[in-house]
Formats: structure tokens, C-alpha cells, sequence
């Protein structure tokens, strides 16, 4: 089951607007891939520009479906990002 950890730093004047919007697209995600198994936005406290979402996947295909369906969200992403994601791969022991 692939996993993966997302950081993603938004713009200061943007918090509140990616709050919103990465709620909206947990919820929305969660609702529409059936493969996605978990989809959580979390808010850093020591950092509030800083987001962390924890995902985890079916298999690669249910990876490959979320990753084809997040660009339909570039320009909503475009709005809130302060720069590109860290993504990162993790494994499930």
C-alpha cells in the first residue's frame, strides 16, 4: 500500500484560504477514490504556514487515479502555495 507524507508551505497572507480549501479537498477526495484509504490535512503548530497531509492508497493504482484527479486543483494549489510540496514516500511496517 503506498503511503506518502506532503509538506506543503502556503503563503502567510494565504493560511486561512488553504485551511478552507484543503478540508474541502480531504473531504472531496476521500468521497470520490474509493482507493484512497486515508487523505488527512493537518496544520503545523509551531508553523502555521505549514501543512502536512498523510495519505495511503489501496495499491499504485488507486495512487496513479488521485494523481490525475489532484490536477483538476493546480490553480487552487497555485493560489495558497508558497512554493512546491515535499513529498515524501513512506512504507507501512
Amino acid at each position: 500500500m503506498p503511503s506518502i507524507i506532503a509538506n506543503i508551505r502556503v503563503k502567510e497572507d494565504k493560511v486561512d484560504e488553504a485551511k478552507t480549501f484543503f478540508a474541502k479537498l480531504a473531504t472531496d477526495t476521500l468521497a470520490a477514490e474509493a482507493g484512497t484509504l486515508a487523505y488527512v490535512a493537518h496544520q503545523r503548530k509551531d508553523d502555521p504556514t505549514m501543512f502536512v497531509f498523510y495519505e495511503k492508497y489501496a495499491d499504485d493504482a488507486a495512487f496513479a487515479t488521485h494523481g490525475e484527479n489532484l490536477g483538476q486543483h493546480g490553480k487552487a494549489f497555485g493560489a495558497v502555495m508558497a512554493g512546491p510540496p515535499e513529498i515524501i514516500f513512506i512504507e507501512e511496517v
